[in-house]
């Protein structure tokens, strides 16, 4: 039988671009409204968050039949619509994000500033919720239709914004020689402050480490969830007992999850020497941004393999 699958990678690539924003942008500004978080983590945070999401809308927007149409969802907007509740985040978060960027990037200190940042955290909190909550506006799919599919979306959606802080941190060095050629010298000495240390990524390892367990923990009641419904079979078949089940347990949970964890813990416990502890400060964020975006494949595909979708949108 063949299937008609009307999202496509590109939705994927929406919903994982969105978490890596929500993640990030949720880091940036609880570190800035507590004051209590490295000044550069911080910082790497608020740079970051603003721009895998707007790759995000450019996938979505390129997933519809006429793109061009995008800007009626945004006007003809609905308070009860989920896809208008989406829209309006995806124009305000940007806008938020880059503005907030801006005042720590110059470090202004005024209330505006927390009044940004705390906008920053809604938003934030918002597209990594929304995320899940698109699929859910598609009634009667056995896959998409459990909220806690929503809440694993949020969960993955702060452990990949981790990582990916963790990789800008280690990529900064090479960042920098090209912002040398760019920015005003004046502005070269704040610039540099955000290579991360060792201990700096290690921190960040630790608290990726209890978010993994919390993942795992939710798919495992994701997992229960669905055997205690009447349509739990044809979920689990969609992509946990078959369809994508290959990607899911073996990139996802396992190389994406479990391997990750394994190795964030051996790192905190001091069991490899310096040079195994680089390489793994390297492939420990790689590997759950991979598991987190093929999660988002997975979930979209395995929903239509098993409830094709037509041209429904609430």
């Amino acid at each position: 039988m063949e299937h008609l699958f009307t999202w496509n990678y590109l939705i994927a690539i929406y919903l994982f671009t969105a978490g890596l924003s929500s993640g990030s942008a949720i880091v940036g500004a609880i570190g800035d409204i507590l004051e209590n978080m490295d000044d550069r983590i911080k910082r790497l945070a608020t740079y970051l968050a603003p721009f895998p999401v707007m790759l995000g809308l450019v996938a979505l927007v390129a997933d519809l039949h006429r793109p061009w149409y995008f800007y009626k969802v945004l006007i003809n907007y609905h308070i009860t619509s989920v896809m208008s509740w989406g829209a309006f985040f995806l124009l305000v978060f940007p806008i938020i994000a880059v503005i907030f960027a801006v005042m720590v990037y110059f470090n202004y200190k005024g209330i505006l500033r927390k009044l940004f940042a705390w906008l920053e955290l809604v938003l934030g909190l918002a597209i990594g919720i929304y995320a899940g909550l698109l699929l859910a506006a598609i009634y009667n799919n056995p896959v998409w239709s459990n909220p806690l599919i929503a809440f694993l979306f949020f969960v993955s959606a702060i452990s990949t914004g981790i990582c990916m802080i963790i990789l800008g941190g280690k990529l900064w060095d090479q960042v920098e020689g090209l912002i040398r050629k760019i920015i005003p010298g004046r502005f070269l000495p704040e610039v540099r402050l955000l290579n991360l240390d060792h201990q700096a990524i290690r921190s960040l390892i630790g608290v990726d480490a209890v978010i993994i367990i919390v993942e795992l923990m939710v798919i495992s009641t994701l997992i229960i969830s669905y055997m205690l419904r009447p349509t739990g079979d044809v979920a689990l078949g969609a992509f946990i007992t078959g369809g994508y089940y290959l990607s899911f347990w073996i990139v996802v949970v396992l190389s994406g999850l479990c391997l990750p964890l394994l190795l964030g813990i051996m790192e905190l416990r001091d069991r490899f020497t310096h040079r195994t502890n680089v390489i793994v400060s390297w492939v420990e964020p790689v590997l759950v941004i991979i598991g987190g975006f093929m999660l988002r494949w997975v979930v979209v595909y395995g929903g239509q393999l098993v409830y094709p979708i037509l041209t429904y949108y609430k």
